[in-house]
């Protein structure tokens, strides 16, 4: 059985820049390969749709969080009208946090995020799988699998997944 050498924060922010996305979970390193094309597909497309209805200067894409002592970095959020700015970092969960499913992801890794964005003040997840179109809202202890459309109450933006872009 092997080991896995936690870190802290302070050993994080020292390490070098690298390809891929690097965040810190539970004092573990997470580093994922860079997204494959179709997967930064669907993260412009989120971020667009959502720059079309919310303030631009509260949506982001690659944003990283200073949360549970470590860092997650989602592929688009929107941040709450008075987030928290620690010493230098974003503190406190986004208002909405979008992750696009990658194939090297897997469901304990999606689990520990859902746990810390929302034990931090996140007001919604999405989980968005590009490979079937579809996803999954995570918000006020609900799981809702949404295959068609979706409105968020919090953000007051409508979803239509069949607009999602694909490769085929």
């Amino acid at each position: 059985m092997s080991t896995t050498a936690l870190m802290t924060f302070a050993e994080f922010e020292q390490l070098p820049d690298c390809p891929g996305k690097q965040e810190l979970i539970d004092g573990e390193l997470i580093q994922l390969p860079p997204p494959e094309f179709v997967h930064s597909l669907v993260a412009k497309w989120s971020y667009d749709l959502l720059l079309a209805a919310i303030e631009p200067h509260r949506v982001f894409s690659e944003v990283g969080f200073r949360i549970g002592g470590g860092w997650l970095q989602p592929d688009v959020s929107v941040l709450w009208p008075d987030q928290q700015i620690g010493e230098r970092y974003l503190a406190r969960g986004p208002m909405l946090a979008i992750e696009v499913l990658s194939p090297s992801n897997t469901a304990a890794q999606i689990d520990r995020k859902l746990t810390l964005y929302f034990s931090e003040g996140a007001g919604e997840v999405w989980v968005v799988n590009p490979r079937r179109r579809t996803m999954t809202v995570f918000r006020d202890s609900l799981r809702l699998p949404i295959e068609a459309s979706y409105t968020s109450e919090l953000l007051a933006v409508s979803v239509d997944l069949t607009q999602m872009p694909s490769i085929t």
